[in-house]
């Protein structure tokens, strides 16, 4: 049985893509990169381009100018539309 890793994509309104898949690929500040099932814990922001691969076949693709990426023990969490959120001019403290 082939390994596979648990994929959630959401933006600041709805659920875009949940299932599982083999490979995803992206780009970060370093370039071209791939997450395959067993892949190193970590957090990214990541930006152009996302695709979701099972069995060779692309079964989700998206672009985007910035999203977010976790990984950790083969589940993965993409949040896009984080470029709209942003905090009051004030840093969101509240004026008194």
């Amino acid at each position: 049985m082939t390994k596979l890793i648990k994929t959630q994509i959401i933006n600041t309104e709805q659920v875009l893509f949940e299932g599982d898949v083999d490979r995803i690929s992206s780009f970060n500040e370093v370039g071209a990169f791939d997450v395959y099932p067993m892949h190193a814990n970590f957090i990214s922001i990541i930006n152009k381009q996302l695709r979701l691969y099972n069995k060779h076949d692309i079964v989700k693709e998206l672009t985007f100018e910035t999203a977010i990426m976790k990984v950790k023990q083969d589940i993965v969490s993409i949040f896009l539309g984080v470029e709209v959120l942003s905090l009051d001019d004030d840093g969101g403290k509240k004026k008194k």
